[in-house]
């Protein structure tokens, strides 16, 4: 439960938000690029207080605050949008953004009790969303996609990556577009501990995905301190290994810093004929 001066910081930060999008601070190139990659550097990013030398969200982790930094980056276009959030939880900031740049909200929820007390929401996960096809213009997932494959209590067989990234390509609507993120080196499933980012995008067959964009939040974190992962992450995530090595992922816990990985990508509409 936050405290009370983060709640505070978190309700006066959320009020901001509306003048934040119309003020665009992303619209400069805050990345480099590396081997098709977008690195976004702290010292680049438009929420980097540079006079204190410290991240300009007031709340959350390290790692919580390039979230928030990210989500606003790639949902603050939302405007005439019809979008789906997989995996919403309770009081979606992610939704709070698309709502204030114009765009309509709907999510769903994996665990059904939440879901049934959440308005505008319903059960649903990744694998299985209650959606007739080409429902949506926009779908993402906010610090879920690490855990698509865990078992759920309320199906018998988890679905995998690949069929869920298909019934994401069923709902959304012809070049509709997708975007996700996850932590890197601190929990979820195991590619996302080790940080195998070419295991991770071999996952989005190129016959339903196109111009897929990826961006290293906080890969490049000077002027800002390394954000190891905190001691209960790092062991837990030794659990979810099956064939990367413990003795190889106890030296990254140690040695890197975690970091966030977005991922952007397009529906491709096969060709007809």
């Amino acid at each position: 439960m936050p405290n009370p001066k983060t709640r505070i910081a978190h309700a006066w930060y959320r009020l901001g938000t509306r003048r934040r999008l119309a003020r665009n601070e992303w619209r400069g190139k805050y990345w480099y690029e590396r081997d098709g990659e977008r690195i976004v550097p702290c010292r680049l990013c438009p929420k980097l207080d540079a006079q204190r030398n410290r991240c300009g969200v007031p709340f959350g982790s390290p790692l919580r605050k390039c979230v928030t930094a990210a989500t606003e980056a790639h949902l603050g276009k939302a405007r005439g949008l019809v979008a789906l959030e997989i995996g919403s939880y309770q009081r979606s900031f992610a939704k709070h953004v698309v709502e204030q740049a114009g765009g309509s909200w709907t999510g769903i929820e994996p665990q059904s009790r939440i879901a049934a007390r959440l308005g505008g929401e319903g059960y649903g996960h990744a694998g299985e969303i209650p959606f007739p096809a080409v429902t949506f213009d926009l779908a993402f997932a906010i610090q879920s996609f690490e855990h698509w494959e865990e078992r759920l209590p309320s199906i018998e067989q988890s679905p995998s990556y690949r069929e869920c990234l298909a019934e994401i390509w069923r709902v959304l609507k012809p070049g509709g577009s997708l975007y996700v993120d996850a932590p890197i080196h601190l929990h979820g499933h195991e590619m996302f501990v080790a940080g195998d980012i070419p295991r991770i995008l071999s996952l989005f067959d190129d016959t339903k995905w196109q111009d897929v964009v990826v961006e290293r939040w906080r890969y490049d974190h000077a002027p800002l301190p390394p954000y190891p992962a905190p001691a209960v992450d790092a062991e837990g995530a030794l659990t979810t290994l099956e064939t990367y090595d413990a003795d190889a992922i106890r030296d990254l816990q140690r040695n890197a810093s975690v970091w966030l990985l977005t991922i952007a990508a397009v529906k491709r509409t096969p060709t007809v004929g």
